[in-house]
């Protein structure tokens, strides 16, 4: 065989050789090719998926502020609303007619009116708080209301006995019967404090014999003029004469106090930062 014979087969040797390699060269280019675009989008969805969790979080964030912001105006409103019910409450007993109770009769309906009225809004604030809590602003405000009430109902007996002395004051200046028993009532109250006799219900003192003596001669006095102070009135007088009832001072100094202890706990519950603060302990 010549030397181009030798050449021809060398050559279609080496082109034969090539050929895989080229594939081989090929298919490994192609894998890397794969395994960077692979790579490429793992990386885009990992950055995608933390761009939306990042994204979800602050819809979140927002939401939860903005969720606090509403709750903490209806609570503020709800416990504004409930104070103000509560001041109302008192103020309308305060301003139930004390003078005779035949110059103030539209005037006392009127007022009693009122007080219902007051009492009333109270009882639907306190619903409200304890609708929006938490449970431990809820609970103080039932003290509250309760004390409210328990005022309210001493302000209005004062009241009513203050009507009924005037009249009975006025009717001592022309019936003898009358002024006995004004000074009788005056004698019975002053025998009570000298005695230091409790009249309050389920203190199961046994009242001394000057106590019970005085109660039977104004009882005497009172049938007497029976036509002219009815039941009612009548028992005002003697309630009052016994210190049967809170005297309404102490009670408004009791209140004050109590409303002293909602306010922190209020402002607290305004200040909570989630839903699980609900249950923070009351302030002493």
């Amino acid at each position: 065989m010549d030397l181009e014979g030798v050449g021809a087969i060398s050559a279609a040797a080496v082109a034969a050789l090539g050929v895989p390699a080229a594939v081989i060269v090929g298919r490994w280019q192609m894998r890397g090719a794969l395994r960077a675009a692979e790579e490429t989008g793992r990386a885009g969805v990992a950055q995608a998926q933390s761009t939306y969790r990042a994204a979800l979080d602050a819809v979140h964030t927002e939401a939860d502020a903005a969720h606090l912001q509403w709750r903490r105006g209806i609570r503020r409103d709800a416990y504004a609303g409930f104070l103000l019910a509560m001041t109302r409450c008192v103020q309308a007993a305060e301003a139930l007619p004390r003078g005779r109770l035949a110059d103030t009769s539209e005037d006392l309906s009127a007022a009693e009116g009122e007080l219902a009225r007051a009492r009333n809004d109270l009882n639907a604030a306190l619903w409200v708080v304890k609708l929006e809590g938490p449970r431990v602003v809820a609970s103080s405000a039932e003290d509250v209301s309760s004390l409210t009430f328990e005022l309210a109902d001493a302000l209005k007996r004062k009241a009513e006995f203050h009507r009924v002395a005037s009249s009975l004051h006025h009717l001592s200046s022309s019936n003898p019967i009358a002024a006995e028993l004004d000074a009788a009532l005056m004698g019975l109250s002053l025998t009570v404090d000298e005695t230091g006799y409790n009249a309050q219900p389920g203190s199961g003192e046994t009242a001394p014999r000057e106590v019970s003596d005085g109660v039977e001669r104004a009882r005497v006095l009172y049938g007497q003029l029976s036509d002219v102070i009815d039941t009612a009135g009548w028992v005002a007088l003697l309630n009052e004469a016994l210190n049967y009832f809170t005297d309404p001072e102490g009670l408004n100094l009791r209140l004050s106090s109590t409303v002293e202890q909602l306010l922190p706990v209020c402002r607290q519950a305004l200040d909570a930062r989630s839903a699980s603060d609900d249950d923070f302990p009351a302030v002493g």
